[in-house]
């Protein structure tokens, strides 16, 4: 009965019965699977409570029965790709635990529901293997609008373990379940076969050959391959037609080979174990057949494009499906492959053997490699792909040996260097244009010297790029400035106005390349104040509180930033000096200096009252300022007397005078000191000296007569501005001298001073010494004698 009742089943399944799965548009309801030792079936309309099992089809039976069941828009044996898609069954068996997770199925409305032991496909969960335990379990399940027809079926419940009973509806068809071994349902490591070879599917550990006799069926997909029981004189059912020539079922272990394998060889082989009609373990293998690995190469072999074509096509030749896997890198990074689903394609993506580059771009400029793996190794091929650009606008940039900031400025006579870059592939050609257009030999090549620059080399300068591959040029210009300093510093200055109703401040600081930028700081608001180049010029009207307010000018220029100041001040404490100068002639310029009369006041000279008319080839000059008055040749006789000026201008007025005098001296001391005579002196304001001499003479017996002038020593000679002097003089010598001072004028001599007597002290000889010191001894002891004796009086008066 037990061998019967495995025919029956492969049969079934040998004939297309499986698993048909609707794609039912609503949503899949989860119910629990459970076998047990009677299972309960209901007819049409009837409700089998506790599961909703997928969709049944059994076209044919056995001899003798007839079971149908209408199952609209199904498909037999489907195929699952993607095994956790596949609900799963929790079957339990006493002691052992074989899957954790409650079984799942979809429920499809308008379907038929036949008991689970005629078997179907569960394809294991990620490949790893899981177990199943099959006690005597309840399985009860629920179908809607499910038909049997059992008339003249030779299918007895009484001949075998499964007992079904076909009832009216609401009736129950009771299923019962021999308790069997454990044996796990799993997926094996990925098997890989090259073409041609054999496809060995061992099934391990091998189901034990106890009864009742298991029934093993092989699949690929939902296609039956091969059926067959196990164990000693048990039948081969049945191979698959298609596959018979290659196709070899070993009945003694249940495993499975095909010969000379082919790419659609590949796929998953399920192993389907039934035993008794009941109990179904699966074991799922996944096959992959390939072809001998490639020789590769890249097309084209130096692929050659512009920035910006529409795009570059790289083709792995060599690979084809079933070679391997294929992938792209670029120097050394794999490429991502892209996202079908994506929004827009990637600029770089793959479409079959090819790599896709759109619109290149300059960083696309690599080296890309055709990578084929596969479980039998790897092979690969490379191409280098060169993208052509440029040039980019090119970039001069200047340096100077002396400048910091070369591109603002750069000295005269410094050494300059422009360079000249510009992005390209390949490297563009350099050239130059120059400012000077006199220049005969401008060189090519990305650098040019222009050495100790002068203002000549200062303009615009045009660097030129071409590159020799695509043809394009740019140009770029940069104008040089060659800076040279105004000679000097900048000059301020202020003087009155028209009718000293304003004053006018100026400032200049002319030449320079380029011109120094003026401006005045300090002015009164709403006066102009530049900035002007060269030469700047203000007019302010004229207010006492100007007065002691300094103006700067701001003298900008791009080597450096100078200032002057000028300050206008009112005319204060006015006074004159005179000033003796000795030319080489020996003749005695006299110059005449106020002081107190700062601009922008103007100083206005008289003598004895009436104006000076300096000029004119005279003796009289004035200063540029107008405040020396300088007497040349000055003579004793004509050009004494009283001088006069007047400081006037827009701040106000002031004025001093003086009278000028021969050389003289107004008066003097000697001093006497230790080998040496100290004279000191003083001379009257307008006296006009320009120096001192001081002379000695011996004094003789004769002092009365009369001396002359040759008859005095000169001993010190002394400048004008000197007022004392030190005579060393002999001391063993003891001679009396006599001094005097001459002031001079040019080689005029002036009144000399009165003589002063100098008496030198004696020196004593050690003789003299001694007598004086003796008679100082007596002197004290005769002293004592006296007092003594005053004493003894006093004493004798007393006591009378």
């Amino acid at each position: 009965m037990d061998t019967s009742r495995a025919l029956l089943l492969f049969l079934l399944l040998a004939s297309g019965a499986g698993v048909v799965t609707h794609r039912a548009s609503s949503g899949v309801q989860q119910t629990n699977f459970s076998l047990d030792s009677e299972s309960s079936f209901q007819g049409p309309g009837s409700k089998v409570s506790s599961i909703n099992p997928p969709d049944w089809k059994f076209p044919e039976q056995s001899p003798g029965s007839k079971t149908t069941a209408a199952i609209p828009h199904s498909k037999r044996f489907p195929e699952a790709s993607n095994f956790n898609d596949v609900p799963r069954s929790n079957v339990s068996a006493e002691g052992q635990k074989l899957s954790p997770d409650p079984p799942t199925f979809p429920e499809v409305p308008g379907s038929e529901v036949f008991s689970d032991i005629l078997g179907s496909q569960v394809p294991a969960e990620n490949s790893e293997p899981s177990s199943v335990k099959t006690p005597a379990s309840n399985i009860s399940a629920q179908a809607l609008e499910t038909e049997v027809e059992t008339p003249g079926s030779q299918f007895s419940p009484k001949d075998q373990d499964l007992k079904i009973s076909a009832q009216k509806p609401e009736s129950k068809v009771t299923a019962v379940a021999h308790p069997v071994e454990t044996f796990p349902q799993q997926v094996g490591r990925p098997l890989s076969v090259l073409v041609g070879t054999t496809i060995q599917l061992p099934l391990v550990p091998v189901p034990s050959l106890g009864p009742p006799a298991p029934l093993v069926v092989w699949r690929r997909g939902s296609k039956v391959l091969a059926a067959g029981g196990l164990g000693p004189g048990a039948p081969l059912i049945s191979l698959d037609p298609a596959h018979r020539d290659r196709l070899r079922f070993d009945q003694a272990q249940g495993g499975l080979e095909l010969a000379s394998a082919q790419l659609e060889d590949a796929g998953v082989y399920t192993a389907e174990v039934i035993r008794a009609g009941v109990s179904r373990q699966i074991r799922e293998f996944m096959v992959g057949v390939y072809e001998p690995l490639p020789q590769l190469s890249v097309q084209p072999e130096a692929p050659e494009i512009e920035e910006g074509a529409a795009e570059l096509r790289l083709r792995c030749r060599g690979w084809g499906p079933g070679r391997g896997e294929l992938s792209w890198s670029r120097d050394g990074r794999t490429l991502e492959a892209a996202d079908p689903e994506g929004a827009e394609p990637p600029r770089i993506r793959t479409e079959g053997d090819q790599l896709l580059i759109g619109h290149p771009v300059r960083s696309d400029h690599a080296r890309y490699t055709c990578r084929v793996r596969s479980p039998f190794g790897h092979a690969e091929a490379a191409a280098d792909v060169s993208v052509f650009y440029g040039p980019d606008p090119p970039v001069i940039k200047v340096s100077s040996d002396r400048d910091a900031t070369p591109a603002l400025y750069v000295t005269k006579g410094s050494n300059v260097t422009l360079r000249c870059t510009a992005a390209s592939r390949p490297p563009a050609d350099i050239a130059w244009s120059l400012a000077d257009p006199t220049e005969a030999a401008v060189p090519a090549g990305p650098r040019l010297l222009l050495p100790a620059v002068g203002p000549g080399h200062a303009g615009a300068y045009a660097c030129l790029a071409a590159n020799p591959r695509t043809g394009r040029r740019r140009r770029s210009l940069l104008n040089l400035t060659v800076a040279d300093l105004p000679p000097g510093s900048p000059q301020c200055s202020v003087e009155g106005g028209p009718g000293d109703r304003s004053l006018r401040f100026r400032c200049s600081w002319p030449g320079g390349v380029p011109a120094a930028s003026l401006q005045f700081q300090g002015l009164p608001e709403g006066v102009r104040a530049g900035p002007t180049p060269s030469a700047l010029q203000a007019a302010v009207p004229a207010h006492p509180r100007l007065s002691g307010v300094p103006v700067t000018c701001l003298a900008r220029h791009l080597v450096t930033t100078r200032t002057c100041t000028v300050t206008p001040e009112a005319p204060r404490e006015v006074l004159l000096r005179p000033a003796v100068e000795e030319t080489r002639s020996g003749e005695a310029e006299v110059a005449l200096e106020v002081t107190g009369c700062p601009p922008p006041s103007r100083a206005s000279w008289a003598r004895e009252g009436r104006p000076v008319a300096p000029g004119g080839g005279g003796r009289l000059r004035l200063s540029p300022d107008g405040r020396r008055l300088l007497i040349s040749n000055f003579s004793l006789d004509w050009d004494l007397g009283n001088y006069s000026v007047l400081c006037s201008g827009a701040l106000g007025a002031g004025g001093n005078q003086i009278t000028l005098i021969g050389p003289s001296i107004s008066s003097w001391r000697l001093q006497r000191t230790r080998d040496a005579a100290v004279l000191t002196w003083d001379v009257e304001r307008g006296a006009l000296i320009s120096g001192f001499e001081v002379q000695a003479r011996t004094e003789g017996p004769n002092l009365g007569r009369a001396t002359t002038y040759r008859d005095w020593i000169t001993l010190l000679t002394l400048e004008p501005q000197e007022r004392s002097a030190v005579v060393p003089l002999p001391h063993r010598n003891p001679e009396t001298w006599a001094f005097r001072i001459l002031p001079t004028l040019g080689g005029q001599p002036g009144t000399p001073s009165q003589s002063q007597v100098y008496q030198a002290r004696p020196t004593l000889s050690p003789g003299a010494i001694a007598g004086i010191v003796l008679g100082s001894l007596l002197g004290l002891a005769l002293l004592a004698a006296l007092l003594y004796l005053s004493i003894c009086c006093l004493c004798s008066f007393r006591g009378k």
